[in-house]
């Protein structure tokens, strides 16, 4: 008893009264107003340098509707596994792909590009190939399946397809980005669809950001299975699919899943085939309900208006002075200074959130729909206002 007592004492010394006796509805909202308050929001258009934005009310009513939904174990929701199947049939459909070939919504990026590195190490490759531009989760891919990675060099912001066929062997992984995390642009998916032709390669492209954008533009760029070599293409439906976090996707021209299946007899259906056991599924909802929402002319619209609204940015920046890395590609402009770190906490004292590439030394805005030419103004106001040169 004298042991239980102890330990009862310590919990009570740790945990304040409210924790141990809880609270009730009214106190608990204040709370969590208060951490609320604290954190920025899209709603501001301030955070500048996020691939996120606002999804409409209806999208979010999806989500919570289907909130206990978990696709980990599919046999429980029939209703919920077919509105994954339409989900990733509209991004089959964005990506050249056909009604056979398979796909899952998973919790983002980083879960598809390691899905795809991880079944295609189970199918007998064995290395690496992409670029210092590759979002980090490949990297992650790499520590985590122990695989070693080599960068191809780039030329103009983007893989170089004959460094590439100098170097690449049998056996391997390419993994091509369409719509870089930098920069927003796109690896030569075509050329490097060429040179994997020669080899024994599982060619996978990262389009999380790019996905949504990409098919909606004036100009024509490849970048999905109208390449006969793409294995598998990662596209988030959370990004310029106006969904809410988590909804990534995982696209495949094969059943790349059956590779990476274990046993779990527990389950409906006796196996699970994704990196998740859990698998939250009102984020399936909720990009049905976006897709719905949108339609693919309402998608077209959105990325008319952010890029419209992107080259005004660049435009604008120049004419106040400052220097673009870049002529825009994708919804992304970046802004060369000298301390891109100070200038980001500088910007950050005065309610603006951006990223930086160091590599670059710029400053980064991602225009999502909530970035409107207003901010913009606003925006460039703030940043006349620091010294990107001498900070």
């Amino acid at each position: 008893m004298g042991d239980r007592e102890t330990a009862s004492d310590t919990i009570d010394d740790i945990w304040s009264e409210y924790y141990h006796r809880g609270l009730d509805y009214d106190a608990i909202k204040a709370l969590l107003d208060n951490f609320y308050n604290e954190d920025m929001h899209y709603e501001s258009g301030r955070i500048l340098g996020s691939m996120y934005t606002v999804p409409p009310s209806v999208v979010r009513e999806a989500f919570f509707k289907f909130y206990q939904a978990n696709l980990g174990n599919p046999g429980l929701y029939p209703g919920t596994r077919k509105m994954e199947r339409k989900v990733v049939e509209f991004l089959m459909g964005l990506t050249h792909g056909k009604d056979n070939y398979y796909g899952r919504v998973v919790s983002g990026g980083t879960e598809a590009n390691i899905i795809a590195i991880w079944a295609a190490r189970e199918m007998g490759y064995k290395k690496i190939y992409t670029t210092e531009d590759v979002h980090f989760s490949v990297i992650k891919a790499a520590h985590l399946l122990r695989m070693p990675v080599e960068y191809v060099p780039m030329k103009e912001y983007v893989m170089d397809p004959d460094a590439l066929n100098e170097t690449l062997v049998d056996d391997s992984i390419v993994v091509a980005t369409a719509g870089t995390t930098p920069l927003g642009y796109v690896d030569p998916i075509d050329k490097i669809g060429e040179v994997c032709k020669d080899y024994r390669c599982y060619l996978h492209v990262d389009a999380a950001f790019g996905g949504f954008v990409l098919p909606f533009l004036k100009k024509k760029i490849n970048f999905g299975f109208e390449v006969p070599e793409v294995k598998s293409i990662t596209i988030d439906p959370h990004k310029m699919g106006m969904a809410p976090y988590p909804a990534g996707g995982i696209v495949s021209r094969e059943n790349i899943f059956s590779s990476i299946a274990v046993d779990a007899p527990y389950l409906i259906e006796g196996y699970s085939d994704t990196l998740l056991g859990t698998r939250q599924s009102g984020s399936v909802a909720a990009s049905y309900a976006a897709i719905l929402y949108f339609g693919a002319e309402g998608y077209r619209k959105i990325v008319e208006n952010c890029m419209e609204n992107t080259y005004y940015l660049a435009n604008r920046a120049e004419e106040e002075g400052f220097e673009i890395l870049t002529r825009p590609l994708l919804n992304i402009v970046n802004i060369i200074v000298d301390n891109p770190n100070r200038v980001k906490l500088a910007l950050l004292n005065m309610g603006w959130a951006v990223s930086t590439n160091p590599k670059y030394s710029s400053i980064r805005i991602v225009v999502m729909p909530h970035v409107k030419k207003g901010v913009i103004e606003e925006f460039l106001k703030d940043m006349k206002k620091i010294d990107t040169h001498f900070l």
